[in-house]
């Protein structure tokens, strides 16, 4: 790659996804889905990140095949370094919210699994920016019942991006930092 394409690249918004979020995606939890049938077919965490980025740049399922297939950003954010190598398809995706779907509904009592992964990424953000998470604000306790409403995998996302947005300055990181100053189209 040349040297000014890769400054680029590593300015933009795929290297910090690929450290923050993809990188801390704890797959583990993901194997009650795949108890009765085996391993998934498609990585996991590829598969919840995916869904993240969907929601961040507000893509229908066939922009975000398309871009997975050919967006090189997307695919650096995944963790994939050559386009092309893994084919996704709709079916795939649409069997892994099936899965997610049916295992909450039959276990209410089991933690969510997206948000498990909420909580994960929210601590990791808060450890990198130096965020004490001891005080609480009252409203603050009500919002499972909230997410339980909301699509868990787009309030995930957006929580991580304003609190991000909320750090200020001069506790974030330089990889914080670049990240904050992006305009991702979020309100």
């Amino acid at each position: 790659m040349d040297s000014r394409i890769k400054a680029k690249l590593e300015k933009s918004w795929a290297p910090i996804f690929y450290k923050y979020v993809f990188c801390n995606i704890d797959e583990k939890p993901f194997s009650v889905l795949y108890s009765d049938t085996g391993r998934a077919n498609f990585p996991v965490n590829i598969l919840l990140s995916l869904e993240y980025i969907k929601h961040l740049k507000n893509y229908s399922d066939d922009e975000l095949i398309e871009n997975f297939n050919f967006n090189y950003l997307i695919n650096y954010a995944v963790g994939i370094r050559t386009l092309g190598g893994m084919n996704l398809s709709e079916k795939t995706l649409y069997d892994f919210r099936t899965r997610i779907y049916k295992y909450l509904i039959k276990h209410p009592e089991q933690e969510d699994l997206i948000f498990g992964q909420f909580l994960n990424l929210t601590m990791i953000f808060a450890k990198e920016a130096g965020i004490c998470m001891k005080e609480q604000r009252i409203d603050s306790t009500m919002f499972m019942s909230n997410i339980k409403k909301a699509g868990r995998v787009a309030l995930a996302f957006d929580v991580l991006y304003r609190a991000v947005k909320s750090i200020p300055e001069d506790r974030l990181s330089e990889n914080l930092k670049k990240f904050s100053t992006l305009n991702l189209g979020q309100k």
